[in-house]
């Protein structure tokens, strides 16, 4: 099986949880990246290996669409769209206490509660992320099984930064980029702060997300 994250914070909180399994060879976990782009990118690197794995399971953050889920609610997709309308299966496990439904996967982050409200109208998706389509739809081309489950980080009406280049593809600061940013907007620092304590008060529940996701994949 291969676990799929697609920044370096979820990484390093699924990672924790999973440390036997991975020290075993077991279970491989994999950074995808940020967007469809680099989902889709490993996908192409998958099609290069001598063998695939018996199936994938992306785990990770997402923005709350729906009013009624706070942050830390456990979301498990019934089937992954596209802001094109495209539309892949997901496969659904036994996830005790998950909320079950489509998941958007979008191009751009959504920012603000309008942008939310926005796409939510559109797709009528439980949650935003943006790398679950390309991976869903790879895996149903060839057959295998795809799960796709994430913790809410910020909820529905919530506000996010937007900080630009500060981050790189895999969700690490840029140093010049991040304090340049915080220089041309001041305002954004306690938002982004608040981001920051809110990613550490998830990471546990995401490490035992990851930890449920492979014991229904292995049953």
């Amino acid at each position: 099986m291969l676990l799929i994250t697609p920044t370096q914070a979820e990484y390093r909180a699924v990672g924790a949880s999973l440390r036997g399994l991975l020290a075993a060879g077991s279970l491989e976990l994999v950074m995808c990246g940020i967007g469809p782009e680099c989902a889709a990118r490993l996908g192409r690197r998958l099609d290069e290996r001598e063998e695939l794995p018996s199936g994938l399971a992306l785990v990770g953050v997402a923005g709350g669409l729906d009013p009624a889920l706070a942050a830390g609610v456990v979301v498990l997709a019934s089937a992954a769209w596209d802001d094109e309308g495209r539309c892949a299966p997901c496969t659904i496990i036994s996830l005790p206490g998950a909320v079950v439904g489509p998941l958007l996967t979008v191009r751009r982050a959504l920012y603000t509660p309008a942008e939310k409200a926005a796409q939510q109208r559109a797709a009528g998706a439980l949650a935003v992320e943006m790398e679950a389509y390309p991976l869903a739809a790879w895996a149903a081309e060839r057959g295998l099984p795809f799960v796709h489950a994430r913790v809410i980080l910020d909820a529905f009406d919530e506000t996010l930064p937007d900080l630009g280049d500060a981050l790189d593809e895999y969700g690490r600061v840029r140093t010049p980029g991040m304090v340049g940013h915080l220089l041309g907007h001041p305002s954004h620092a306690a938002s982004l702060v608040r981001l920051l304590r809110r990613s550490q008060a998830v990471a546990p529940a995401l490490g035992r997300l990851a930890q449920a996701v492979v014991r229904a994949h292995r049953i």
